[in-house]
């Protein structure tokens, strides 16, 4: 298992922001953050995931895929999870069994 240690916890709660805008503005907060600190490590809590929109589940998938956020972790919280995004998920479950977390 890797270990982490954050330099930030950033709560975003989906419920109030499911949103592609709401998405964009998170990724814009993430990149500053570690920008600002230039090795910054930061986790992300999504709680009410199963709230965010088919847009904005493509944006943050687009944009983990895309930047392969070594330095963010993202935790999706659900108490749906047939309403993830299926792509989100299968590759949050494939990065899961490549970091030998269960």
């Amino acid at each position: 298992m890797t270990s982490f240690l954050c330099d930030l916890v950033i709560d975003f709660d989906a419920i109030n922001g499911y949103e592609v805008k709401d998405v964009e503005r998170l990724i814009k907060q993430i990149q500053d953050s570690i920008t600002e600190s230039g090795r910054r490590k930061v986790v992300v809590l999504f709680r009410s995931a199963h709230y965010l929109t088919t847009r904005a589940f493509v944006t943050l998938y687009d944009y983990i895929r895309n930047n392969g956020a070594s330095n963010v972790v993202f935790v999706l919280v659900s108490t749906d999870r047939s309403r993830i995004f299926p792509p989100l998920l299968a590759l949050v479950e494939n990065e899961s069994l490549n970091l030998g977390v269960a």
